[in-house]
């Protein structure tokens, strides 16, 4: 097993001693990092491979750091220390039995420092993605995740804004994927600007229904 680290980034002023972090956590594992960057000013980025991301959203960002990868099991994370790497070796350990697996911050022992009308505007589009589609996983809004690449290789993703997981999830019951969510801690991130918002959150709905209708 290699596992491959997907970062997409924006003007993330920690960036580089995430990596460092990420490099010492997974010291006995077989890994690389890849960083997929949309930053105003192209940042300086040590110890691990720099992708310019082309396209626009997280998840096109993803799919392009696909293309540079040379591991078997995806690992997709935040890069403002909001998804603590000290979680990666219980996610990749549950991904040697199944095909996704989620950092779930909503079942039991997982955790998040975030605002309550965050967590209030997060109930609402996990209970609307659970109706409208049926997912049917506690934290389905969750960027953290380890997936198989074969997961990848064989979904025809379309993501919007950050919403990449939830595709898969969705997508993944027509392939018979196993999912499982593994309880982390989720922590207000440490520097920088969250690109979170009204306008994302428009578009997550319309994401919904896009997934439903279309699929």
């Amino acid at each position: 097993m290699k596992i491959s680290v997907l970062i997409p980034t924006k003007n993330e002023p920690l960036i580089n001693e995430l990596i460092e972090e990420i490099h010492l956590v997974l010291k006995n594992f077989n890994h690389e990092i890849i960083v997929i960057d949309k930053s105003d000013v192209v940042p300086d980025i040590k110890n691990a491979k720099l992708v310019i991301q082309k396209s626009d959203g997280l998840g096109k960002a993803v799919l392009e750091g696909l293309s540079h990868i040379s591991g078997d099991t995806v690992v997709t994370m935040d890069g403002d220390f909001s998804h603590d790497p000290i979680d990666l070796p219980k996610l990749i350990e549950e991904s040697k039995n199944v095909d996704i697996v989620i950092g779930s911050r909503f079942i039991l022992g997982g955790k998040t420092t975030d605002e309550t009308h965050r967590k209030f505007i997060s109930k609402v589009y996990r209970r609307l993605a659970s109706l409208i589609l049926g997912v049917n996983v506690k934290d389905s809004m969750s960027g953290f995740s380890v997936v198989r690449k074969r997961v990848y290789d064989t979904l025809k993703l379309n993501p919007i804004g950050y919403k990449i997981n939830l595709e898969i999830m969705y997508k993944s019951e027509k392939y018979g994927f196993q999912i499982k969510e593994v309880p982390v801690n989720f922590t207000k991130r440490k520097a920088g600007k969250s690109k979170a918002g009204i306008k994302e959150a428009i578009r997550t709905l319309f994401f919904i229904l896009k997934l439903r209708l279309l699929v």
